[in-house]
């Protein structure tokens, strides 16, 4: 167990704490509601979270070399897609217990690596500002789990939802 890795899960965590508090504060909101700004179509709550599980997964867990738990709709929500639900079935609930499923997989996976693991290319070959290492993965996670808070914050705005 690393003393990086432990930062890096903290740090993480913060983040995913921080949508969990902006979700949690729009339970009243239809979360499969594309809300319109200027012409420019929002994700929806659920679709945000449903990406957020699948990013996850994607880089804490199988870009960093772990084993992800079973979750059939993931693939729907990965880079690129389109801000639509493809699968019906899959509600809210589903999206958020899935999710804590995986974070916490992803939380034991990295708090279990070391520095040198840390330091080695990722296994799928992934790249960000020039690096391929696990390191670099996991704060790219990072910031793009605070990059999906801030979205979130605009809908707890749009929806009237006072924060601070």
């Amino acid at each position: 167990m690393s003393t990086t890795a432990n930062i890096l899960a903290d740090t993480y965590e913060m983040a995913y704490g921080l949508v969990k508090y902006y979700t949690g504060n729009l339970k009243e909101v239809d979360p499969h509601k594309n809300w319109e700004v200027n012409g420019a179509k929002l994700n929806s709550l659920a679709w945000l979270n449903a990406h957020l599980c699948w990013s996850e997964d994607f880089l804490l867990i199988k870009a960093t070399g772990g084993i992800s738990p079973e979750v059939n709709w993931l693939e729907h929500y990965s880079f690129g897609s389109d801000g639509s639900l493809h699968e019906p079935k899959v509600d809210m609930k589903a999206i958020l217990n899935d999710r804590k499923i995986i974070h916490e997989a992803a939380m034991a996976h990295i708090r279990s690596l070391s520095d040198e693991d840390l330091e080695k290319d990722n296994p799928l070959g992934l790249a960000f500002s020039q690096s391929k290492s696990i390191k670099t993965i996991i704060q790219h996670a990072i910031r793009h789990e605070g990059s999906h808070a801030g979205q979130l914050g605009w809908l707890c705005k749009i929806n009237g939802v006072k924060m601070v």
